[in-house]
């Protein structure tokens, strides 16, 4: 009676454990691609450039904000993505919510996510801004995030100054 007890109580403690990996593992597939907002849907010429500052001047009409990853990731990989999040959805909610502004996290290495990395020219671990104005599209890296990944308060006030001067208007 007292074995069966044991490997009874032994076999929960295993399930249990199962179970805790499995929804740990559910949650990261889930967190790995995630949009919050509405990227843009116009089909638009689209443009690349090196940096925010040579953006031409005009009214920005959409912004997508687009973190890309790999499948294994490290931990200034991580937290570039988890820190980009966190700035957008706390500093531009509004713009999220009206779906002027979008954000996207994504594996370069899913198939499905092939044609969005393609268009942005992004094969591993990146920041893009997708930047609507006058009808045109410019993409642009934002490089500078991997001087911040070890401080949040510096990525963060570090992004929030990259996008709000672009979005400022909407």
């Amino acid at each position: 009676m007292l074995i069966i007890g044991l490997l009874f109580g032994g076999g929960l403690i295993v399930f249990s454990i199962f179970t805790a990996l499995n929804q740990a593992t559910n949650d990261a597939k889930t967190a790995s691609d995630m949009t919050l907002g509405a990227p843009l849907q116009v089909a638009a010429p689209t443009r690349m450039v090196g940096d925010v500052s040579v953006l031409p001047r005009g009214v920005v009409s959409h912004l997508d904000v687009v973190y890309f990853h790999r499948t294994q990731r490290c931990t200034a990989c991580q937290n570039a993505g988890r820190y980009t999040r966190e700035t957008v959805e706390t500093y531009f909610a509004n713009h999220l919510q009206r779906g002027v502004m979008s954000f996207r996290e994504l594996d370069v290495e899913k198939p499905e996510n092939a044609a969005v990395a393609r268009k942005y020219d992004a094969s591993g671990s990146s920041l893009y801004l997708g930047v609507l104005m006058n009808g045109v599209e410019y993409l642009c890296p934002v490089e500078d995030i991997w001087f911040y990944t070890n401080s949040k308060s510096l990525f963060i006030s570090f992004l929030q100054k990259t996008l709000a001067p672009l979005i400022g208007g909407l």
